[in-house]
């Protein structure tokens, strides 16, 4: 609720104010809320929240929150949190932190991440572990990546992979864009871009589907582990 009334917030403060517009406009992708129903083996069991929102001119701000509902809230109790901030900078997304905090019943993880771009690093921290890690152009955080995606594919030219930084470990995914696909929403009928998201050797495979009309917002995201789907995302509500 509170990351709702902030969202609420942020978009009449720029109707209001025309130079906080002009920062907004100052990003590749305009601030949005993004509603998503999370399903586990076919059935639902939480719902996920993602915005973006600006902090400063080139300057961003990305959370997510996944929590469990109806009949799993009375299951299992959990939550999974993100944030990440960054900047606009030489035409690519620069993180500059990130946090992911899991608390469910078989599992409690705090991750930060710390990238220092003047010295080239990246302070990692899972729980106690901790690593030093080598930064450079174009890696990311998790949640940033997504903003990285949304940006290349208004401009045409996704790579074949990407680059980011989970846990204490640097990591490549291999991308393919398996060309458009038509998806009957909650939005209605909408054109997508189908991209899958990959480890080399691992059986894991992510599918995303960007919407061009939504400035290429993710309206279903599709995890499956040795064929079989284990995770899916449906879009049910969009502010900007």
């Amino acid at each position: 609720m509170k990351s709702f009334l902030r969202a609420v917030a942020i978009i009449v403060f720029l109707i209001l104010d025309p130079s906080v517009a002009a920062i907004a406009d100052a990003l590749p992708v305009a601030p949005f809320q993004a509603r998503y129903e999370v399903y586990g083996s076919g059935f639902s069991i939480g719902d996920a929240v993602m915005t973006l929102t600006t902090t400063g001119l080139n300057q961003y701000q990305m959370s997510s929150e996944v929590r469990p509902n109806g009949l799993a809230a009375l299951l299992v109790s959990g939550q999974i949190d993100e944030k990440a901030n960054g900047e606009i900078r030489d035409g690519t997304v620069r993180p500059i932190r990130y946090e992911r905090r899991v608390e469910t019943p078989k599992k409690k993880q705090t991750v930060q991440l710390r990238f220092d771009w003047s010295a080239n690093q990246i302070q990692a921290r899972d729980n106690q572990e901790q690593a030093n890690l080598p930064l450079s152009p174009g890696v990311v955080d998790p949640l940033s990546l997504n903003l990285r995606v949304m940006w290349d594919l208004q401009r045409g030219r996704i790579p074949e992979q990407y680059a980011l930084v989970d846990d204490t470990e640097l990591k490549a995914y291999q991308i393919k864009n398996e060309g458009e696909e038509d998806l009957d929403t909650s939005l209605g009928k909408l054109r997508t871009v189908r991209i899958s998201q990959s480890k080399p050797g691992k059986t894991r495979v992510t599918t995303f589907w960007f919407a061009p009309d939504l400035h290429y917002l993710p309206v279903r995201v599709a995890q499956k582990k040795n064929g079989k789907e284990v995770l899916r995302m449906e879009i049910r509500a969009v502010e900007r």
